[in-house]
């Protein structure tokens, strides 16, 4: 820094004369001018080898990515290597986003108390979310809601189905549906509003009553701690950037048909860094990964074409 202080005030000369060859100042001069005074720190030679080596195509394939799914470099990283893509360092991608302008900030979630279940099936988390509105063609608008439910201990996704009804018969025949399909946990969280509680000691729902007769163990969260049912409330976070975000729905068939796929995309093919970058299914059910390339990715698998003649160069 030095050096190309006395090259700005003073000129090349002054900057020769305290020992600086011309070249190197040159060198610094320019790096300065780019990154600033970051750009002037020595990095690893054996980094920059590494980083030399990876082959050109895949800095194409990480720019697609990051493009289409806005993931970030952990994601990407992870994604690439468990798809047998290309093996590359999370901190490569950073770099490279920084230098095509592809990165960006974020801030830290909260932190709230964490815990997990050992076993599949010991503890579900039961939401609702809505209303939304679905826009019907010259017929005004539909009003859901969308139910959720999911294990603790592996995030499956053991249902989810949108309801133009919020009350508790078609959330217990769903639920009921979703029994019959995976078998009954011993617990089930849910938050403190309709219809899973009522503000009146010792009087149970018409949901807490059915979840009485079937020895389900009901938990409620504790007010103003949304961290509590936080499995579920993270996959909302999910279904809202990936689906909700990105479609605008015609008709309730639509959105039946979009969630489902979603759900089969979140539990079989969507990694979870909470999980290890596994699958909600490899945790389950113990269904093996075996995914390659950008197979079932929705905003990904339309390029499988593209990706694999990169490959093969």
């Amino acid at each position: 820094m030095r050096a190309v202080r006395l090259a700005a005030e003073r000129g090349l000369e002054a900057a020769g004369a305290a020992g600086y060859s011309r070249r190197s100042v040159f060198r610094w001069t320019g790096l300065y001018k780019a990154g600033g005074i970051a750009a002037l720190l020595p990095k690893s030679r054996a980094r920059l080898e590494a980083q030399a080596a990876v082959p050109d195509w895949v800095s194409r394939v990480v720019i697609a990515i990051r493009l289409a799914t806005y993931w970030n470099s952990k994601r990407i990283a992870a994604e690439m290597e468990r798809r047998q893509i290309y093996k590359v360092g999370h901190s490569y991608i950073d770099e490279l986003f920084k230098r095509h302008g592809c990165s960006r900030g974020s801030v830290a979630p909260t932190p709230g108390p964490r815990y997990e279940r050992s076993q599949p099936n010991e503890l579900w988390h039961i939401d609702i979310k809505g209303p939304f509105f679905i826009r019907l063609a010259g017929r005004g608008y539909l009003k859901t809601w969308l139910f959720g439910l999911v294990d603790d201990h592996s995030r499956f996704l053991i249902g989810l189905q949108i309801h133009t009804d919020s009350q508790a018969a078609p959330i217990i025949r769903w639920l009921e549906d979703c029994f019959e399909l995976c078998g009954k946990p011993l617990q089930l969280m849910s938050d403190n509003g309709n219809p899973f509680v009522v503000w009146m000691p010792g009087v149970l729902t018409r949901f807490g009553k059915r979840l009485r007769d079937l020895n389900i163990r009901h938990i409620r969260t504790q007010i103003s701690t949304p961290w509590t049912n936080g499995k579920i409330e993270a996959f909302w976070e999910v279904l809202q950037s990936e689906v909700l975000d990105r479609h605008l729905f015609s008709s309730l068939a639509e959105a039946e048909t979009a969630l489902r796929g979603f759900a089969d995309y979140y539990n079989f093919h969507r990694l979870s860094g909470t999980l290890g970058w596994r699958t909600p299914a490899e945790r389950y059910l113990g269904v093996p990964f075996a995914d390659r390339g950008f197979e079932h990715i929705p905003s990904l698998e339309h390029l499988q074409p593209w990706l694999e003649a990169l490959m093969a160069t």
